[in-house]
Parts: structure tokens; C-alpha cells; sequence
């Protein structure tokens, strides 16, 4: 298989998963910890757990300081949420940008 045909059969693939990506604006109003934030989303707070990041918990060493740095960084902030999957405790998991940035 050429190169090219490579190419495009790999971009014609993702074109289902982009499509139902679900894809929103919204208000941080909440911050768990280090890993997990709230959004708003049509006016309910929805959980958002960050995406390939894992913070230590609250009470934990270090998870003040995780929950603090997150929060300075997004807390009152609109973000934008690109989910890429639900997770066993029904958080959305995704990737996040604030301020043109990946979180």
C-alpha cells in the first residue's frame, strides 16, 4: 500500500470518531483535585476528568498543591471540552483548553 493511500484510509477512519466527539464551551465552577474539574454545561455542572493526567488525591502528599495549581489555571475560566470518553464513575473524560493552551 502506498504511502499516500496509508494517509488517507487513516484520516478516513478518524472521520467517524471526530464526528461524534462531543465538543463544548464552558465555565470551570468547580475543581475536585488535580484531575478533575466542573463545567458548566447547559446549565448543570458536568465532571470533567483531564485526560491523560493523574494527580494525587486530596489528603494525600501533594494533593493540595495539585488541586491548587489546576484551579489557578482554570477556576472562573471558559474552557473548551474535548471529550474523548466516559469513565467507570460516569466522569466525562477529556482534553481541555483554556486561554489557547492544553491544560
Amino acid at each position: 500500500m502506498s504511502k499516500r493511500s496509508c494517509s488517507f484510509l487513516v484520516i478516513f477512519c478518524l472521520i467517524p470518531v471526530l464526528a461524534f466527539a462531543q465538543t463544548f464551551s464552558g465555565k470551570c465552577v468547580g475543581v475536585t483535585d488535580g484531575d478533575t474539574i466542573g463545567v458548566l454545561k447547559d446549565g448543570k455542572e458536568t465532571k470533567i476528568r483531564l485526560d491523560g493526567i493523574d494527580c494525587p488525591e486530596t489528603g494525600q502528599d501533594f494533593g493540595s498543591k495539585a488541586k491548587r495549581f489546576t484551579s489557578n489555571l482554570v477556576f472562573g475560566k471558559t474552557v473548551e471540552v474535548y471529550q474523548k470518553d466516559i469513565d467507570k464513575y460516569g466522569r466525562t473524560v477529556a482534553r481541555i483548553i483554556v486561554d489557547g493552551t492544553l491544560l
